[in-house]
């Protein structure tokens, strides 16, 4: 398993997140547009959101990430295990990033992180879904993953990716 991560990337400090991360990152939740909102968790949050939509992300059966900037968290990203999928061990990645930071490559690092640590944890395939409206992100992955196969799930499109 790799080694914890710290690093700093242009403005942002990269590093795992850790339960004292509760509090920040729901400041930052609470600070987006309902549309980003919608586009990671597919659901209300509440302001601020609840306890049921942070904890999770602090405590995956994965790992987790935060960029933080002037000491506020600016995005999260994580992976967790998906079980009874296939035979094959895979991990979901998710991300959000906060609405003045978005387009700049920050989630996409973040991402491109947490796939690696999925990897070296065991993951042979990642599994990403993602609402098909948010055409930002169905781009992008386009873009890095053009043979990726997309499953229509009702409003959602879910992606499977092997992990290199």
């Amino acid at each position: 398993m790799p080694a914890p991560v710290t690093r700093r990337t242009d403005d942002f400090l990269i590093r795992r997140a850790v339960a004292g991360d509760r509090c920040k990152l729901s400041a930052m939740l609470d600070g987006l547009s309902e549309l980003s909102l919608y586009f990671r968790f597919q659901t209300a949050v509440g302001h601020p959101p609840r306890a049921a939509v942070i904890e999770p992300l602090l405590s995956s059966s994965g790992q987790s990430w935060v960029a933080e900037r002037n000491d506020h968290l600016v995005a999260h990203a994580m992976w967790a295990w998906v079980y009874g999928a296939t035979g094959t061990p895979t991990a979901e990645l998710a991300a959000i990033v906060a609405d003045p930071y978005q387009g700049r490559g920050l989630g996409t690092r973040m991402l491109d992180l947490a796939g690696a640590h999925a990897h070296a944890a065991g993951a042979r395939q990642l599994l990403l879904v993602v609402s098909a409206a948010n055409d930002r992100t169905l781009r992008l992955i386009r873009r890095r993953w053009p043979t990726a196969p997309a499953d229509r799930d009702g409003p959602l499109i879910n992606f499977t990716i092997p992990t290199t």
